[in-house]
């Protein structure tokens, strides 16, 4: 125990206790669920609770297929995941039943993991001797306690949290995968099963976290393309997928038992929606034919309204990224085109300049990772920070997310899913965007007072942080007020 209030340790226990204060705090706002997905996982966790396994007594949509015989015990989670309700159902065991604080409970506690990760991220990509991986992980752990718009979310029965934590960590196992060398191969080959099991997981809180799973594909043909070593590899990839499915065969195979079908929930169907109410359709045959209005054929649909949809969900989808960040949209975009040195690199350059030259560029590799070796060779031109490995696995996500929910999944991605699928992407907009603050601060010092450069990084570094509490705080408050009522 002692050990864990160790100065080394100390600021990730604050910010984990920061963050779990802060969710007990924002869980007090509410008295129930408040929407449906909330209200469907706190009720498969209660029939988990009841000893009658992942079951359900009534039809939430019809996309399931075989579409059941009666109302009554059919197989609960063929829609939406299992993960979330199997973790409530650790909650009620933990306080001797159901109830809505009890459900709570695992929600908060995951999601109070997020600020400490946050922390270690910045220190991981930032290390000793920078100082700015101290504050960007004191910053950015902060912004991830009160988190803005997903203050309420991260502390109600929704798959908000666990689907933020499992992404995230895929995102942090990619990148510590990519920046290693060929010759430590072995090494991302762990990182690389890491991030299959965590895919997985979030495949069983989402479905869509089977997108993660193209990010390191992505890498790999991009690294090639490039003629970039990395420590990715079609065997470590293989390593990955054989984990993903190791950890998602066992729901796999209940489904087959259950139902008959591996992937019975009809998940495919929502690429065919014309519209949202599409979802709750008995009569629709929601395929290829539909979609083109081929059958069942709509004036009020065709190739102007379909291409519209597109373009209305690739605009607002864009806006609900952007909601992540709020006011620090400005700041995550300048940071992300910024140019910042690697001190670690420029030391490590310093002290060991006659021995670094003297290696091949595998052994190179070896010292400080791909990116630190670029920096070094070009010690005036550092590359921009999208392409740096550590964020360029975050870089491709989001991208896919945004392509998939608007293009493909155009009307679920609008209603929620982008938003759900959003939250681990944080930590990386926070860490982004305080780099873009001290980007712009020093083209402020260049124009005015240079004297003033660290003192202006404290001011409006506090300035955000106290902005995201009162936004957090007025934005949970905001939806109290029905919040209790409107689903009574």
């Amino acid at each position: 125990m002692a050990k864990l209030f160790a100065p080394v340790w100390r600021p990730y226990l604050v910010l984990f206790l920061g963050g779990l204060a802060f969710r007990l705090v924002t869980a007090l706002f509410f008295r129930q669920p408040g929407y449906m997905d909330a209200y469907y996982y706190s009720n498969v966790a209660e029939s988990l609770w009841r000893g009658r396994g992942f079951r359900e007594d009534y039809l939430f949509n019809y996309l399931s297929q075989p579409l059941p015989t009666g109302l009554l015990n059919q197989p609960s989670s063929v829609y939406w995941m299992p993960l979330t309700s199997l973790l409530i159902y650790g909650g009620y065991l933990l306080t001797g039943g159901p109830s809505f604080l009890a459900s709570q409970l695992p929600i908060m506690l995951v999601s109070s993991f997020l600020p400490p990760l946050t922390f270690y991220l910045a220190r991981d990509i930032f290390p000793d001797p920078d100082e700015r991986g101290r504050r960007f992980g004191w910053l950015a752990g902060l912004l991830m306690i009160f988190c803005g718009i997903y203050a309420p979310y991260f502390s109600l029965p929704d798959n908000f949290a666990p689907f933020a934590l499992f992404s995230l960590l895929f995102l942090m196992c990619c990148y510590k995968a990519l920046r290693l060398p060929p010759a430590s191969r072995r090494q991302a080959h762990l990182w690389l099963a890491g991030a299959g099991v965590c895919a997985g997981l979030a495949y069983l809180t989402r479905v869509d976290g089977v997108l993660l799973l193209a990010v390191p594909f992505l890498l790999l043909l991009l690294g090639r393309a490039g003629r970039q070593p990395s420590g990715l590899s079609l065997g470590g990839l293989g390593l990955m997928l054989a984990l993903f499915g190791l950890t998602v065969a066992p729901w796999l195979a209940r489904n087959l038992a259950d139902t008959g079908l591996l992937f019975p929930g009809g998940g495919v169907k929502t690429l065919f929606w014309r519209e949202y109410n599409d979802f709750f359709s008995l009569n629709k045959p929601l395929d290829l034919a539909y979609y083109l209005n081929l059958s069942q054929p709509s004036s009020a649909w065709g190739i102007g309204p379909l291409l519209g949809s597109k373009i209305g969900a690739l605009v607002e989808n864009l806006w609900l990224i952007g909601r992540g960040a709020l006011f620090l949209t400005p700041l995550f975009v300048v940071g992300l085109f910024s140019r910042p040195t690697l001190e670690r690199a420029q030391a490590s350059s310093v002290s060991n300049i006659s021995s670094t030259l003297k290696k091949p560029i595998s052994e190179q590799a070896l010292s400080g990772g791909v990116t630190a070796v670029a920096e070094v060779s070009n010690p005036a031109k550092p590359p921009r920070l999208w392409r740096r490995a550590e964020f360029l696995p975050f870089v491709l996500y989001v991208g896919l997310l945004y392509l998939a929910m608007s293009l493909a999944f155009t009307f679920p991605g609008t209603r929620g899913s982008v938003f759900h699928s959003s939250g681990g992407l944080l930590p990386f907009i926070y860490l982004i965007s305080f780099v873009g603050l001290d980007t712009f601060i020093d083209w402020l010092g260049r124009l005015s007072r240079p004297r003033a450069t660290a003192r202006r990084r404290q001011s409006y570094s506090l300035l955000i942080v106290v902005a995201f509490v009162l936004v957090s705080l007025g934005f949970t408050f905001s939806l109290r007020s029905g919040w209790d009522t409107d689903y009574n």
